[in-house]
């Protein structure tokens, strides 16, 4: 290989590891999907506040490193969505964002939890950050990620 070959291999090997670096991660800010991942495997969910990097339809112990599987709205069960959300141990690393977890009263309407990691094993117990500043029992189902198609046959319109 010529040195300008070996030079052009080096630069591509390098901006590779670079554009590897910026990746988003689940929970990051974000205005369109493509700002979570270029490769299609990431959704930006819009309606949380600033966008959030997410998963959808993620299975237990599916969800990237930093991240935990969480179902929303599983009863009843026609009604469920999963979704990764960043993991926390004490505080979230965006403003807006909790560390909760899924028996978190803010995370209940009508007495009824929204949401439940459902990684196995250790992870089980988890936290994660979700948006539930000046949450109220009236509006927490705002908190719970959006779905492709936010129409629900079953509730009249």
């Amino acid at each position: 290989m010529s040195g300008s070959g070996r030079l052009a291999a080096v630069a591509a090997a390098l901006l590779f590891v670079l554009m590897g670096g910026c990746a988003r991660k689940i929970g990051d800010k974000c205005s369109i999907s493509t700002d979570c991942s270029v490769n299609g495997d990431r959704i930006c969910d819009t309606a949380q506040p600033g966008g959030y990097c997410t998963v959808q339809g993620c299975d237990p112990d599916s969800c990237p490193d930093g991240a935990v599987c969480v179902e929303w709205r599983f009863e009843p069960s026609r009604t469920t969505s999963t979704y990764c959300m960043e993991r926390c141990r004490g505080g979230c690393s965006r403003g807006g964002y909790e560390c909760v977890a899924d028996d978190d009263p803010r995370l209940e309407s009508g007495g009824t939890s929204l949401a439940r990691v459902t990684d196995l094993g250790g992870r089980r117990d988890a936290k994660f950050c979700a948006a539930v500043a000046g949450v109220t029992a009236a509006s927490s189902m705002s908190l719970v990620p959006t779905q492709s198609s936010p129409f629900d046959a079953s509730v009249p319109q």
